[in-house]
């Protein structure tokens, strides 16, 4: 049987004539690159530009964070929005050439292997005649089945939440096939197969799955297609299978639930659906088995577009969980850094991600000021865990005027203790109102002083905090001049690399060490490891010996 089926469509003009691409697919990117479904060569049209995703029976067009926009109908989108017939698009520019969205027609039936719902709708409708809706001449058991189906449509597409389309599905294919239960399991990460949802016929909910044979399973994903049992006594190939032995099973149906396959990826596989009986169900009709596969196969798109919108909405919420953690790390940092009579302070930080393992901290005392700049090991938010910790540690004992070495033995068994698998190095630091300057290196970057153009680097050190439990620490001591700068750096500055993948390493770092501005010393780490983004959190402190104090 041959009929005409309409497919939403995306026609434009393109250099070479008219073009009109059929919107076949759970999605259709568009961009500048040759990777894209749809290539617009437009220096306005991002590589990655947009994206038409499918969502039940309608569709949405994403702009992918474009440069130059996304315009539907002349207004350019915020994230997304619902296409209709005769909508037109515009990438980059309102005075790009429009895309219309437009509903298709195409003869003959839908290509793919599982029939859509429409298509089967329209085979169905096929038995009844032209202008007669009744079931005169077409027969009550095709009535019914396109009742069924068009309810089975209604219930499917009225769930938005993922557990509301599992049970929709349970319910039309207990329905169809009369067995007793019914279950849905969907595909972890690590490859396992987990419970999401399981009722019985008369609605009660099932909330284990050990009596349901997993040899069954396993066949249907093996074969990349249903299988089914009507009769488990009559059937030869599952008589020794314990578990349909063990528990009775006489009838079976496992479906896998498959992201439809596009031309460039295999078919995805979501989950499955595994119904059983007790009793003997009969042979279903070859029109039920396509009822079957159409509901599965529809399923499968709205629990593929319910779990994207779920994973969206997670990512979202990670973000905006990230942007508030990254407030908390701004906040901790000494925004305010205080300035005595005989010193002048001034930082500047850049984590390479949302929030970094580096700080710096000051604390102004009767007698001096202390500082410290740390830098905890890896990045991101395990990382900034750790140094919000250790500051708050390293603050409160400076403000106790504790000894340098003190807290270094103190934070090095702190972490050795947690075993949290981090590590720091650090820099500890008193200024007296004299000039006099102790100081602890514990494995950190080699402090720079600068007066007049000439440098010099302060090059006592000590281990590391948090790798070996008996580490010792002793402070060393430094005289400044009036008008002396000391500037402490984290390793993200020394090792910048170059695009040939050379470190500025200290004697880059000292080259640019005389300059006045710090914003100005990172650009030129910025410009030295361009055109890549950083890799490491940069962050560097200057305190400024005035003189001494009268």
């Amino acid at each position: 049987m041959s009929f005409a089926t309409y497919v939403p469509a995306l026609t434009y003009t393109a250099p070479d004539g008219e073009r009109t691409v059929l919107l076949d697919r759970d999605s259709t990117a568009i961009g500048r690159s040759s990777g894209n479904d749809i290539v617009l060569p437009d220096a306005f049209v991002s590589r990655h530009h947009a994206l038409v995703v499918r969502d039940g029976a309608s569709y949405q067009i994403h702009d992918l964070k474009s440069t130059h926009g996304t315009f539907l109908n002349g207004e350019r989108i915020a994230e997304r929005a619902v296409l209709k017939t005769e909508d037109f698009l515009q990438l980059g520019s309102l005075k790009a050439p429009r895309m219309f969205f437009v509903l298709h027609q195409t003869g003959g039936v839908s290509s793919q292997n599982t029939p859509r719902m429409h298509d089967l709708l329209s085979t169905l409708s096929g038995f009844l005649p032209e202008g007669d809706p009744s079931p005169r001449r077409s027969g009550s058991r095709e009535m019914e089945q396109l009742n069924f189906l068009l309810s089975a449509a209604r219930a499917l597409n009225s769930g938005g939440a993922i557990e509301d389309i599992l049970r929709a599905l349970l319910q039309i294919t207990l329905q169809l096939t009369g067995v007793e239960r019914g279950f849905v399991f969907l595909l972890e990460e690590e490859g396992q197969m987990r419970l999401a949802q399981g009722i019985r016929s008369d609605g009660q909910e099932v909330y284990e799955d050990s009596t349901v044979s997993r040899r069954a399973m396993q066949k249907a994903i093996e074969s990349d297609s249903k299988f089914s049992i009507t009769d488990t006594l009559a059937s030869e190939d599952v008589a020794g299978w314990a578990s349909i032995v063990v528990n009775n099973i006489r009838s079976i149906y496992c479906i896998p639930l498959r992201k439809r396959s596009s031309d460039k990826l295999p078919a995805e596989l979501l989950g499955l659906i595994y119904l059983d009986s007790q009793i003997g169900t009969g042979e279903l009709c070859s029109i039920d088995h396509e009822l079957l596969d159409t509901i599965a196969a529809e399923a499968a798109t709205l629990l593929h577009n319910a779990l994207l919108a779920q994973n969206e909405q997670k990512a979202r919420q990670a973000r905006e969980e990230l942007a508030v953690a990254a407030r908390i790390h701004s906040g901790l940092m000494s925004n305010r850094l205080p300035t005595m009579p005989y010193a002048v302070l001034r930082a500047k930080t850049i984590p390479c991600l949302a929030i970094g393992g580096d700080f710096y901290d000051a604390v102004p005392l009767d007698d001096h000021i202390a500082v410290a700049v740390a830098d905890v090991s890896g990045k991101g938010v395990s990382a900034a865990i750790v140094a919000a910790t250790l500051q708050g540690i390293i603050h409160a004992q400076l403000m106790a005027g504790q000894e340098l070495p003190d807290i270094a033995h103190l934070l090095n068994q702190f972490l050795c203790a947690r075993a949290v698998g981090k590590y720091a190095t650090m820099i500890l630091l008193k200024l007296f109102a004299d000039g006099r300057v102790e100081y602890i290196n514990c494995g950190h970057v080699q402090p720079v002083t600068v007066l007049g153009g000439e440098t010099r680097r302060l090059e006592e050190g000590d281990l590391v905090v948090g790798l070996i439990p008996g580490a010792t620490y002793h402070s060393a001591h430094y005289q400044l001049r009036p008008g002396e700068r000391i500037l402490l750096a984290t390793d993200g500055i020394t090792e910048a690399e170059d695009p040939s993948g050379e470190p500025l390493g200290d004697e880059g770092f000292n080259a640019i060490a005389n300059l006045e501005d710090l914003d100005e010393i990172l650009h030129r780490v910025a410009s030295y490891h361009a055109p890549h983004e950083a890799t490491d959190d940069c962050t560097l402190l200057e305190v400024r010996f005035t003189g001494a104090a009268g």
